[in-house]
């Protein structure tokens, strides 16, 4: 029993070799690739840790303009408000392309604005380069307005007879406007996350485990197509030797590949999008498992190697399709649900969703 476990090691450790020597080319490029993705990707992480978002100066005279100042600095956005007390450093900063524009709110702007004096009062400075600039109204009228609302509805109760002893009602109208007027009053946008769309998967996919996914199903396929090309050999050979070689040239394949494609999965996912080295480790296991029954039900239809390798670019297509590698097709197209269940890529991705 010991000496045939060592006769199969031995088979299978010859039958890998070959394997890797023969496409070395396909594994050395699957590391490049990972490296070369980490490396864009701790680049791209760089980045966005020094991106402080678009810079947006608010001049400001009375305490009603350092207020709204206030506000601004602390929407959590795209747009970094700073304030300025010297309007001409301010424009200075705009034509220098420090600021992508700049507010100026004149003396009083606010108590202008409630007699209804509209024109005039709020100025925007930006230079011919900007393009920003007009996406900034929405966070700054929306705050100034937000502002503005409750003093406006003050205004229009005193006005039509509100007094005392309708004070109840008016002190109901108050805290109604406090409640919702944090949209901005006069309007608002609404933001809706893919997540939240309950007919539709969201599309948080990560192309390049797809890519490692799609490259291991072609190890495989590839390895597949060198037991056809050598069925001959295997043939020839005494007693169960043959059904031997023939399944060690298959294992190799699916393990030579999975350990391949894993390395590069955990070696890129030091760069940040690792699932965890245990949930990474299950999904390469059943993975390999889902490939070897794969290759094995494929050998049954396809005899030989060069029907298989005219199929290898119409099932890579097919996988980069309709697969969950750069989209998700079935959210465009249902039916592309079922046809993305031929290739194995699809369960080896929908692991991590």
């Amino acid at each position: 029993m010991e000496l045939k476990v060592k006769s199969r090691l031995r088979i299978y450790g010859i039958l890998g070799k070959q394997y890797l020597l023969k496409y070395r080319w396909w594994f050395f490029f699957m590391i490049l690739f990972s490296l070369a993705a980490g490396a864009a990707q701790v680049r791209s992480a760089g980045g966005e840790m020094n991106y402080r978002g678009i810079a947006v100066g608010v001049c400001w005279s009375d305490e009603k303009g350092r207020e709204l100042l206030s506000k601004l600095e602390e929407e959590k956005g795209i747009f970094r408000f700073q304030g300025f007390e010297n309007l001409s450093e301010m424009i200075r900063e705009v034509e220098n392309g420090n600021l992508e524009c700049g507010y100026e709110l004149s003396e009083n702007f606010y108590e202008e604005l409630l007699k209804g004096k509209a024109r005039g009062q709020v100025t925007l400075y930006y230079s011919p380069a900007s393009s920003a600039h007009e996406i900034s109204y929405e966070t700054v009228f929306a705050n100034l307005f937000e502002m503005l609302s409750g003093d406006i509805l003050r205004g229009y109760l005193r006005e039509n007879g509100y007094g005392d002893e309708r004070g109840q009602d008016a002190d109901r109208l108050l805290a109604l406007n406090s409640r919702y007027a944090g949209d901005g009053s006069t309007f608002h946008f609404v933001y809706e996350l893919a997540g939240e769309r309950e007919s539709e998967a969201p599309e948080n996919l990560n192309s390049f485990r797809g890519c490692m996914a799609v490259m291991m199903y072609l190890m495989c396929l590839l390895g597949l197509g060198n037991v056809l090309e050598q069925e001959r050999v295997f043939g020839a050979l005494p007693g169960a030797l043959g059904k031997r070689m023939k399944s060690g040239c298959l294992h190799g394949a699916v393990l030579g590949s999975v350990l391949t494609g894993g390395f590069c999965v955990l070696l890129q996912g030091m760069a940040g999008q690792n699932a965890g080295l245990g949930k990474e480790i299950a999904a390469l296991l059943l993975y390999a498992i889902l490939l070897e029954v794969y290759v094995r039900i494929l050998r049954i239809f396809i005899r030989q190697s060069r029907i298989l390798y005219g199929l290898i670019p119409v099932l890579l297509l097919g996988s980069c399709l309709f697969c969950p590698v750069f989209i998700r097709m079935g959210n465009y197209l249902p039916a592309a649900v079922w046809v993305s269940r031929i290739f194995p890529v699809t369960y080896y991705l929908e692991f991590f969703f």
